[in-house]
């Protein structure tokens, strides 16, 4: 790409994203990976979560949760090695006056394209669940007369945040090898601090809104009417009653502000990407 001075910003985007597109299509082990893993966590919802979801609270739970540790995974996945990867060929496009931002943004967008794709093929989890188990979903959603695009919408917002995050840290490391040993970190502190598996309290609990697995919980708790469905322990104790959670409110308000939560972690995630980028001219030989 020569005399990118001379070359419009839009110019420049397209010819930073057709580069991108032919390095992706040119690695065909790692894109078929990044698409059959969705495949495979659908798989593993409808076996090992799918027979009490829609039907308990606990089921439903657990299953969506096994949503949302798929959605950041792959998110991470798709993003982390991106830009560490191709480090030197940045520099040497910076030094020789490409624009930042027209690279960031070029692979932000693949990024998200992918990501749809991934977060359709996630969303079949549901159908997966309907058809084994004859489980109902509820009948629409909370924003969407369709339940099923509802969903989507979560999965791909949440998916796309985790990207983003792995775009930015891709952006930030110097090595791949500490862009691939911190993704199972990341993941491993989302998962905790979602309050899923433990209580959040106090400090624990503050952390929390800074994680966007808390936000996809929220938004796919909604969406399933979590506080409509009864406990496994009803069964025994019909007199039991379920405390109304405020996080699975299932209101347009709060499934937008969700939302608009994830968006916000995504553009934030790619603009502090790009910036930090530009130390790239700072890197030594």
């Amino acid at each position: 790409m020569e005399n990118r001075k001379r070359i419009s910003a839009f110019r420049e985007w397209k010819d930073f994203t057709v580069e991108y597109l032919e390095i992706m299509f040119g690695d065909k082990k790692n894109l078929l990976i990044s698409l059959m893993f969705p495949l495979l966590a659908a798989f593993i919802v409808v076996w090992i979560a799918g027979e009490n979801m829609y039907v308990q609270y606990e089921g439903t739970k657990s299953g969506n949760f096994v949503i949302v540790s798929a959605a950041i995974w792959g998110g991470l996945f798709n993003s982390i090695q991106t830009v560490v990867k191709d480090r030197a060929n940045v520099k040497r496009s910076y030094v020789a006056g490409a624009r930042i931002r027209c690279y960031t943004l070029s692979r932000a967008l693949i990024q998200f394209l992918l990501c749809v794709f991934q977060s359709a093929i996630l969303t079949v989890s549901y159908v997966g669940v309907q058809m084994k188990y004859d489980n109902e979903l509820p009948d629409s959603g909370i924003i969407f007369g369709n339940t099923l695009v509802e969903f989507f919408v979560t999965i791909l917002l949440l998916m796309y945040a985790a990207d983003a995050m792995g775009l930015m840290i891709s952006c930030i490391v110097r090595k791949e090898e500490t862009a691939n040993v911190m993704a199972p970190y990341i993941l491993i502190v989302q998962l905790i601090f979602s309050g899923i598996l433990f209580d959040m309290e106090g400090a624990a609990n503050a952390v929390s809104y800074i994680m966007i697995s808390r936000w996809g919980m929220e938004a796919l708790g909604s969406t399933s009417k979590l506080n409509d469905l009864p406990l496994r322990l009803a069964e025994q104790a019909p007199m039991l009653e379920k405390e109304f959670e405020e996080r699975f409110d299932a209101t347009s308000e709060h499934i937008l502000m969700v939302w608009g939560i994830l968006l916000i972690f995504s553009i934030v995630s790619i603009i502090l990407g790009n910036i930090l980028l530009h130390r790239v001219s700072k890197d030594s030989k």
